[in-house]
């Protein structure tokens, strides 16, 4: 036979009802998948038996099969049963990581003593706010503010042109029974004016600031970047080291959300290629949106950490601290 994997080459063998039309097709199937069961065949069809027609060929076809599986029962069944079988299980597979998660992504917030940092409020303290604030004594906490007043986390940076970013750690765990590729990770952002109610600011408590890589929440469509050593942004990270987990392999990434005009509510998308095709998964943070919020151009209220003092002092109206 000039092509062993052609289905019409085999059809000729069925014609006259004498071998079985399944088993001429699950054979011809099979040696379209399977390589390694295809040089067998391939072997037993090249052999003098077969050469110098010594039998009919149909009867050579049969003895095919019974050579390759191993008997008559398994000639018949194991091209329909194994890859059903294993069709079955592929599918199990895949709905169990459809129900746990194609790709579950964990966003967590960082803080790092080394960032200047403060919290920025929608709105002014209220009197007894600003008492319970004043009375805060030792490191730069907010106390009791952090359960009613929904402060915002700043981190700003130290040099160059002045941002503040959100500093994250995200991770991604692959539950598909095969490997993910990574291809793109995207912010999604709605912005609003910067928060103005309050400002209560600690500053800088040591160290050198580190930047991470980062994205510019205030473009059109923001993109991973990579960060420059004086902290502009450089070209976009194009994924050239696609990152591919393996089936239960975890995956961490630092993320940094930053903004210079503007508040930002963001979360991530994970662009990533399952099974040949591109899927887009979220992550975000289990309190709700990450928030990012540049500095107002004047706030109703300030407040300062003083270091020497370790306690709060009330700065009245105006700007960020210069």
């Amino acid at each position: 036979m000039d092509d062993l994997g052609d289905a019409s080459s085999w059809a000729v063998f069925a014609a006259d009802g004498r071998v079985a039309r399944e088993l001429t097709a699950a054979l011809a199937e099979q040696l379209r998948r399977d390589e390694r069961f295809a040089a067998r065949v391939e072997d037993l069809a090249h052999r003098a038996l077969w050469r110098r027609r010594l039998v009919p060929r149909r009867d050579v076809l049969l003895g095919l099969g019974l050579a390759v599986v191993g008997g008559a029962t398994g000639a018949v069944f194991a091209p329909f049963g194994e890859p059903r079988a294993q069709e079955n299980v592929k599918q199990a597979e895949e709905e169990k990581a459809r129900v746990k998660g194609v790709l579950v992504a964990k966003v967590e917030r960082q803080v790092r003593v080394d960032d200047a940092f403060g919290w920025a409020f929608a709105d002014p303290l209220s009197d007894a706010q600003v008492q319970d604030l004043l009375k805060v004594e030792g490191g730069p906490e907010l106390g009791p503010l952090t359960s009613g007043a929904r402060p915002v986390h700043i981190a700003s940076n130290s040099f160059g042109e002045p941002y503040n970013f959100t500093r994250t750690r995200m991770t991604v765990v692959n539950h598909w029974p095969k490997p993910v590729l990574i291809t793109d990770v995207k912010a999604k952002v709605k912005r609003t004016a910067p928060l103005s109610g309050a400002l209560v600011w600690a500053g800088a408590q040591g160290g050198v600031p580190v930047i991470d890589l980062t994205f510019d929440l205030e473009e059109d469509e923001p993109r991973a970047r990579t960060a420059n050593a004086d902290g502009s942004l450089g070209d976009p990270w194009t994924y050239g080291e696609n990152v591919e987990l393996e089936p239960g392999q975890t995956q961490p990434f630092n993320v940094v959300g930053r903004a210079t005009t503007s508040c930002c509510e963001w979360y991530l998308e994970i662009h990533a290629e399952v099974g040949g095709e591109q899927q887009v998964f979220e992550a975000r943070d289990a309190n709700g949106p990450l928030v990012t919020t540049a500095f107002a151009d004047r706030y109703r209220q300030r407040f300062s950490y003083q270091i020497n003092g370790g306690t709060w002092v009330e700065r009245g109206e105006g700007g960020m601290f210069r």
